[in-house]
């Protein structure tokens, strides 16, 4: 007898549900990690259901019932309703709305039990089995149709997707991929989030404590406060460059919008006898904030670099690096030379009080002073830290993508993606995370939580005066207690 999936297949639900899994945020492997090209867990569900389940003489009633195992029925997706949505539509008006219209208001499918105790009567009464949950119709299924419990494997797993829906719906389930990374996300999510409330308290626990050990140790350096009292809540950073014909330095950024709703930005002013620019950080009118946001003032636009002071005066971005390309960054360099072609400075600092209160100002000579701090502190650790594996090593391999960033930047090796402030910061806290955990589990665990970190707190991250926006150009560091909590 043909399985399910080889006569039909309910495309269209299919394709909204997976549609809002993918859209809808807070998923439930992404937590972990994201991957490309991972697969809706719906999906995944829907597949192997329909090749453990026969199809019979009745293919409106195999249809039926399949939905109904997938609460994608008319009475699963109104116990899937959200009761706000069940109580402002009425289930008349919710079964007359389409397919898609209804999952709007919906959970889904993985955010509820499974079928109802009726649901599971027409199930079992059309299957002949005897099932009260998803597992035990997996088990039933797969002992009549195979012998024994259904067994799942996916050579090439990449985010887990696969092994992770398989194991929870009941199968054995097995997963390989070449990519540490995939192999690391597959295993946390099949023992992280597959351990129970148990393991994820255990995880959770050994988190918080890094955490505040890493904490304690920067607020013995002193590199995140002031004389003031004051903590850094941010350290924002820009890339400068002096271009040919140019007797000055100019900071490269398509908005000098620092805060919209603080209605912040920055203004840059020749200072005589230099060739760098002095930053202010000021506080405008709100016809001034509407002029930035309209990028007002921007340094760099359609990959060319602008005077500040006089923007019909333009230099190619792709000339800067000159016919040769740039300087290849060694295994050594964590900030730039000062012959290099982009130079990096510290303009601006987000300050917080013990009240809440926040301020941006420019970095003072004791900021600067922190900064040469951040930077032996790194050097006198960096050796070893590599060795040990708290913070990259590895040169970064020629590829269809990894090229950008050798031939943008001069980078080689993946900490040049990082500042000295972001791998010292990174490396104590994997440290500490390395000497605490206990087992295999909280030590996979922590190394999620440093990529999550190093994902929104590296040279490429750009800082958003405004979630409105879209990302500015610059590049923030934020502080540890903000990575705590981020």
């Amino acid at each position: 007898m043909p399985a399910f999936i080889e006569t039909q297949f309910p495309i269209a639900r299919l394709s909204v549900e997976s549609y809002k899994e993918r859209k809808g945020g807070n998923q439930t492997l992404t937590r972990l990690g994201k991957w490309w090209g991972r697969k809706p867990l719906i999906l995944v569900r829907a597949a192997i259901l329909g090749l453990l389940m026969p199809s019979s003489n009745d293919a409106k009633k195999d249809r039926e019932v399949f939905l109904q195992i997938l609460t994608m029925d008319d009475e699963g997706a109104w116990a899937r309703c959200k009761p706000a949505a069940q109580r402002k539509l009425g289930r008349a008006a919710f079964d007359a709305l389409s397919y898609a219209e209804r999952i709007a208001n919906c959970d889904r499918p993985e955010s509820i039990a499974g079928p109802s105790p009726q649901a599971w009567a027409a199930i079992n009464a059309h299957l002949g089995t005897n099932a009260g949950s998803l597992p035990e119709l997996v088990e039933q299924l797969g002992q009549r149709e195979l012998g024994h419990r259904p067994r799942v494997g996916d050579a090439f797993c990449g985010g887990g997707s696969i092994p992770f829906e398989a194991a929870r719906i009941g199968c054995d389930s097995f997963g390989s991929d070449l990519n540490p990374v995939a192999g690391l996300l597959t295993w946390a999510s099949l023992n992280l989030l597959g351990g129970g409330p148990e393991v994820q308290r255990e995880v959770m626990s050994l988190q918080a404590a890094a955490m505040k050990a890493a904490d304690e140790q920067v607020t013995t350096w002193g590199i995140e406060h002031n004389d003031r009292g004051e903590r850094a809540d941010a350290f924002l950073y820009c890339v400068e460059v002096k271009p040919e014909g140019c007797d000055y330095y100019i900071p490269l950024a398509p908005s000098w919008l620092v805060g919209e709703k603080s209605q912040v930005i920055c203004r840059w002013h020749r200072v005589p006898g230099s060739d760098r620019l002095r930053p202010e950080i000021v506080r405008v009118d709100a016809a001034e904030v509407r002029r930035y946001k309209a990028k007002e003032g921007a340094t760099v636009a359609e990959s060319r670099v602008v005077d500040p002071f006089d923007p019909d005066r333009t230099w190619s971005v792709a000339a800067l690096r000159g016919p040769d390309g740039l300087r290849r960054w060694t295994r050594d360099d964590v900030v730039p030379r000062p012959g290099d072609v982009f130079q990096e400075r510290l303009y601006c600092i987000r300050w917080i009080d013990a009240a809440g209160n926040r301020r941006y100002a420019v970095p003072d000579d004791d900021d600067l002073r922190r900064e040469s701090q951040v930077l032996e502190l790194l050097r006198e650790r960096f050796d070893h830290w590599q060795r040990q594996g708290f913070i990259p090593s590895r040169a970064i391999v020629s590829g269809y993508n990894t090229e950008q960033p050798i031939r943008e930047r001069g980078w080689t090796h993946w900490h040049h993606l990082f500042t000295p402030r972001q791998l010292l910061v990174h490396g104590l806290l994997a440290k500490f995370c390395s000497e605490m955990a206990s087992n295999t589990t909280s030590r996979c665990a922590s190394m999620l939580c440093i990529g999550r970190m190093a994902d929104w707190d590296s040279r490429l991250t750009r800082w958003v005066s405004d979630a409105s926006m879209g990302p500015s150009g610059f590049l923030c560091v934020r502080r540890l207690g903000k990575l705590a909590v981020g």
